[in-house]
């Protein structure tokens, strides 16, 4: 319900104070109902001090939209039945390394359609204000999230991608994530998520860490202790792999280990290890790509070597 109309100068401070929480983006009924008229709406718009970037928001100033207000847009333009999903609400809970062009938000099934540069509207029946997070722009909470990017993905590896990464910036557990991928009943990737979420649960945290352990499970080589906490006195440490058994350790090692002051942590880490007695091998992920049959073979060698037989057949 539209307000009493406030003048002009009171109309754009109280329109000001609606945009300050939403990243400059409202709706009109958010508009009117704060007393702001339909004329000075008209008006700002015609003289170009704000802009309307969708047929029911606008955006008080203008200038290029930042991301989060494309994402204000989005909502907004969706209904009241809508939120924030996959990549995008990955992104609005604060994991990194994430690109997308679109604004992913899911909508109840049979909704209003609505069509809006940039976004991507995915109706569904797994829509439920349930899975939402409460406070600040409306959107699925991590775990949910992360299931439906991976059902929305372009590929299985980009799927596996969003899965890991959630756990990996802990947005998410494991268990969490499993309990989201419950809800899908039916879909291509059902296998590939419990898949994934099992390696997830077994303490993989990352998409090469994954790639390994499935290739050394493939060769029937012995599971490891993943994730394995060891207390020192520089602090806390954690071992991608850890055979205790066999006194091994497997590092997995992605392109930022190459870093100096990565490489000083490693060295440092990897002799700690040595005083105990462990023997620290290091997998640089650009030899396992270029080769990760001979990496398997001389890993088989040295777990013979340290007392492991394979299983009779």
């Amino acid at each position: 319900m539209a307000a009493r109309p406030l003048p002009p100068d009171l109309a754009r401070a109280a329109a000001r104070r609606l945009g300050r929480s939403q990243a400059q983006v409202v709706s009109r009924r958010q508009l009117y109902g704060a007393g702001v008229p339909r004329w000075l709406v008209r008006r700002e718009l015609s003289i170009g001090r704000w802009q309307r970037p969708g047929r029911q928001t606008v955006a008080l100033h203008n200038g290029p939209l930042e991301p989060r207000a494309r994402r204000w847009v989005a909502v907004l333009e969706g209904g009241p039945r809508c939120a924030l999903d996959g990549i995008s609400a990955l992104q609005e809970a604060g994991i990194e390394a994430l690109t997308d062009d679109l604004v992913h938000v899911i909508v109840a099934k049979g909704s209003r359609r609505v069509k809006v540069k940039g976004v991507r509207f995915h109706e569904s029946r797994r829509w439920d204000a349930q899975d939402l997070v409460t406070g600040g722009i409306p959107r699925t909470a991590p775990a949910v999230a992360a299931v439906h990017a991976a059902l929305w993905a372009r590929s299985d590896r980009q799927a596996t991608f969003f899965l890991t990464l959630a756990v990996q910036q802990q947005k998410a557990s494991a268990l969490e994530l499993l309990q989201a991928a419950e809800e899908v009943r039916r879909h291509p990737r059902r296998r590939l998520l419990r898949r994934v979420i099992r390696e997830l649960s077994g303490g993989v945290r990352s998409l090469n860490e994954l790639d390994v352990a499935v290739a050394m499970r493939e060769r029937g080589l012995p599971e490891p202790a993943r994730q394995a906490l060891r207390r020192r006195p520089s602090g806390r440490q954690y071992l991608d792999a850890d055979f205790p058994d066999h006194e091994i350790t497997l590092e997995i090692d992605g392109p930022q280990h190459d870093e100096p002051d990565a490489r000083l942590q490693d060295l440092l880490r990897d002799l700690g290890l040595a005083t105990e007695g462990r023997t620290v091998i290091r997998i640089p992920m650009v030899a396992w790509t270029l080769d990760r049959d001979r990496v398997l073979d001389a890993l088989e060698e040295l777990f013979a070597a340290r007392g492991w037989r394979r299983p009779a057949a």
